[in-house]
């Protein structure tokens, strides 16, 4: 019997190295569905057949993880709250785009032969761009929550995004420059060879020209420089020269840091300076504490800032938002705007699902251009026969350390298609 048993784990000794062995082999070399599914997708959370399901596909690895996971934060939360659509409830299954271009293709081929009822995601501009023609083939529509790339929703019948385009912004701007603060000197520094802002110039340009009207020379100053000292100074004596009032300069924190330093020495404390919507990033922020003389206006809303915000983009969903955001995340961990643009999204498809009676993607996406200031926690949403929103553009200020709103403008953007920008170049820079 002794020997039985001792013959017997002699063979368990050496199958189980072999069964391993073989296990691995064959994940190795598996290119399979289930294969897939086992490493980029979790499981829905529940597997009643009365259930809706959205698609989250998002980076949750490398570069763009950070955002990916802040998009996902806001989804999911939205989610805890509203689960349940007309008695379905809403499953959510999460794919890894792995921050690529390869891993988003991967990804949205294995996510659509899931069929869920529709997508949210991705983070990043190429990945944002990638995904159209997949879902169109598919016929499930999907919303970004804030990758701003103008081909992203032109090129694709079912592609939606919750956020203002660049080009957009760049209107909202000007509006503040020519109409708000009534300049009639406005100056606009922009880097060489940086692409990223050309549709918010071409934006800002177009509309300052249809305010102005006859006054076509309210841009007084226009220079492209590279970001170093020499041609910082150059350029600030051009705008002193200029007697500019308002002046846009697309650089970041670290380099508008040593502009204002330069601006600071020669007296230009009076100038309202314009920038991107990367300025309410904190880096940013904390930067300004050390130019507390300096006004700046830039792109940006958060729920956070709409506590300010006196107009009626203001809704209770945005304190909702805030409140259950901080329950469940802990009040030490702030909200990004990219954390409610990921809820706003979620909301936005619940009811469209509500709206069309229907999970049907023509229906669904039906359902959803013909909303007219549905009220989110980011503020009112209508979408135009391409998916892009027509809102009013928030512009926010520092103050005491933090971003706060500064101005909503009066009139509600449109998102121009890339031929109506006039030489515009995408930033195709994430991914």
């Amino acid at each position: 019997m002794a020997d039985k048993t001792r013959k017997k784990s002699s063979i368990k000794k050496i199958l189980l190295p072999a069964i391993l062995v073989a296990a691995v082999f064959i994940m190795s070399g598996c290119s399979t569905w289930t294969s897939f599914r086992q490493t980029f997708i979790t499981k829905p959370q529940s597997d009643t057949d009365q259930a809706i399901t959205i698609g989250v596909i998002e980076p949750q690895t490398g570069r763009y993880a950070t955002k990916g996971k802040d998009e996902i934060k806001g989804i999911e939360l939205a989610n805890s709250i509203y689960n349940n659509v007309d008695g379905y409830k809403v499953n959510l299954v999460k794919v890894d785009t792995q921050s690529t271009v390869a891993g988003t293709e991967t990804a949205i081929k294995a996510l659509t032969e899931m069929h869920p009822a529709a997508i949210i995601g991705p983070a990043g501009e190429a990945s944002a761009l990638t995904i159209g023609e997949y879902v169109d083939e598919a016929k499930i529509p999907a919303i970004t929550p804030a990758a701003t790339n103008p081909l992203i929703t032109q090129n694709s019948m079912y592609c939606f995004r919750a956020c203002v385009t660049d080009s957009q912004m760049g209107e909202g701007l000007a509006e503040y420059a020519a109409e708000y603060v009534g300049s009639r000197k406005i100056a606009v520094v922009s880097v060489k060879n940086d692409t990223s802002t050309s549709a918010l110039l071409d934006g800002f340009d177009d509309m300052i020209k249809d305010i102005a009207g006859k006054r076509r020379n309210a841009v007084v100053l226009t220079r492209e420089i590279l970001p170093e000292e020499k041609e910082m100074k150059a350029v600030l004596r051009e705008i002193r020269s200029s007697g500019a009032e308002v002046c846009f300069v697309s650089m970041g924190a670290e380099e508008m840091d040593v502009f204002f330093n330069l601006a600071e020495d020669m007296g230009l404390t009076g100038i309202t300076y314009l920038g991107t919507k990367g300025w309410g990033d904190e880096a940013f922020i904390t930067m300004m504490g050390n130019h507390k003389d300096i006004k700046v206006v830039f792109p940006y809303e958060s729920v956070l800032t709409k506590n300010d915000d006196t107009s009626d983009t203001y809704t209770e969903e945005a304190q909702r938002f805030q409140i259950e955001y901080a329950n469940r995340y802990g009040a030490d961990d702030t909200p990004t705007d990219s954390a409610a643009l990921g809820y706003d999204s979620y909301l936005l498809l619940i009811n469209a699902f509500h709206n069309a009676k229907s999970t049907e993607g023509p229906d669904i996406r039906s359902a959803m251009l013909e909303f007219d200031g549905l009220k989110c926690a980011t503020g009112l949403f209508t979408f135009d026969e391409t998916g892009n929103v027509v809102r009013s553009v928030t512009l926010s200020t520092i103050r005491d350390g933090k971003a706060v709103t500064e101005y909503v403008t009066k009139t509600e953007a449109e998102a121009r298609a890339l031929e109506d920008l006039d030489n515009a170049t995408p930033d195709n820079s994430g991914n």
